[in-house]
């Protein structure tokens, strides 16, 4: 990670997440800020649920330096920049929205879990 970027809140889409799953390094964590039900019907696959109000912490296993992609439901969510600010307010370096949410991801062929990943299956 690039220490001139600390604190930035960056964006992506889709294809970059996709790319970071299959290559796991440097550590990272996808972050879900969608309501609860959102998430048990379909989530990216690892995604840890913090709701749209944020997380009360970093999540369990990450640490300042885990890179953060935050996942909404539609683009421009205003969850994720909820989330992504309480990220930062607990010390989180690298924090990166994924711009069209589940939408984006859905329609790049991002892999699911969750009852409609099951359906699907």
């Amino acid at each position: 990670m690039d220490p001139h970027f600390d604190g930035v809140i960056f964006k992506t889409h889709a294809a970059e997440l996709i790319r970071r799953i299959r290559r796991p390094y440097p550590p990272f964590c996808v972050v879900d800020a969608r309501w609860r039900g959102e998430y048990d019907e379909a989530h990216i696959p690892g995604a840890v649920p913090v709701g749209p109000d944020g997380p009360a912490a970093l999540p369990p296993g990450t640490s300042e330096r885990t890179e953060f992609f935050v996942v909404g439901s539609e683009p421009e969510d205003p969850a994720m920049r909820r989330v992504s600010m309480a990220l930062r307010r607990f010390g989180a370096h690298r924090v990166v929205e994924l711009t069209g949410g589940m939408l984006e991801w859905r329609r790049a062929g991002g892999p699911v879990e969750g009852s409609e990943g099951a359906k699907a299956a």
